[in-house]
């Protein structure tokens, strides 16, 4: 079967699932306040759906799915989901994108279904400024999910952060020091300016971060990504220690 190959000739090996358009946050620079609009049940494209249109696009060559949101663990049964994706012939990379405010309790049957990385939300290690920027008072059931990803064997972990001027970008080297500590992979992004909610994001331009960082920790550019995504990496020589950037901005 033939591959998916774009109009400037690149393989399309990576694909992003959304099983749910809702979540339990409502994040400041994310969701319009008030907002309601979500897709009904009803609508959503059910597991054996999922697991047909996955199996399509790994036979013509896809080869990594993140699973998404929304939320993706309000999803219910989630991990019967993951499992039949990874037992997909083709499928050689299952991830995950959440808050984590669900974690805790899916963690170890999300490792066991097949899922092999995560990536966890997280803009302040404050529970007063988390609450504020997310709209939920969940700080520790987001730390609960954390470190329930990492005792169930996740590796690696990685932490987005949005940076935003004035609001919690006092706290970036903080972030820093406590991925490093536990082994995690900070990846710091821009705000985007798109719509009411973008606009009304502070702005922080990273640039600047990063070549702080760079030079406080010794960092080097990574000459090879660190998955799929858009982020570019700064690591230790030893390549134990690695902080992303992306940057849709500057």
């Amino acid at each position: 079967m033939s591959k998916l190959i774009d109009r400037f000739g690149r393989h399309i090996d990576y694909l992003r699932l959304s099983v749910t358009d809702r979540c339990d946050l409502r994040c400041s620079y994310c969701m319009p306040k008030g907002f309601r609009d979500f897709e009904e049940p009803e609508h959503w494209l059910t597991f054996d759906e999922l697991e047909r249109l996955i199996g399509i696009f790994a036979r013509i060559g896809v080869g990594r799915v993140r699973i998404t949101g929304g939320e993706p663990l309000l999803r219910r049964n989630l991990p019967e989901l993951a499992g039949r994706l990874s037992a997909l012939p083709g499928l050689r990379d299952l991830s995950l994108s959440t808050n984590a405010t669900q974690l805790d309790r899916h963690a170890d049957a999300l490792k066991q279904a097949g899922v092999s990385r995560i990536n966890v939300s997280l803009d302040s290690l404050k529970a007063e400024r988390f609450a504020k920027i997310c709209g939920r008072d969940s700080y520790s059931k987001v730390m609960s999910g954390l470190l329930a990803a990492k005792s169930a064997g996740f590796a690696p972990i990685k932490i987005n952060m949005v940076a935003m001027k004035g609001e919690n970008d006092d706290e970036i080297d903080n972030m820093v020091e406590f991925c490093h500590e536990h082994g995690f992979i900070l990846r710091l992004i821009e705000a985007m300016p798109m719509g009411d909610t973008g606009r009304n994001t502070q702005y922080l331009d990273l640039q600047p971060i990063a070549d702080r960082l760079k030079h406080k920790y010794g960092l080097i550019e990574h000459s090879t990504p660190l998955g799929a995504g858009p982020a570019r990496y700064l690591g230790s020589a030893d390549g134990q220690f690695n902080v992303g950037f992306i940057t849709p901005i500057s």
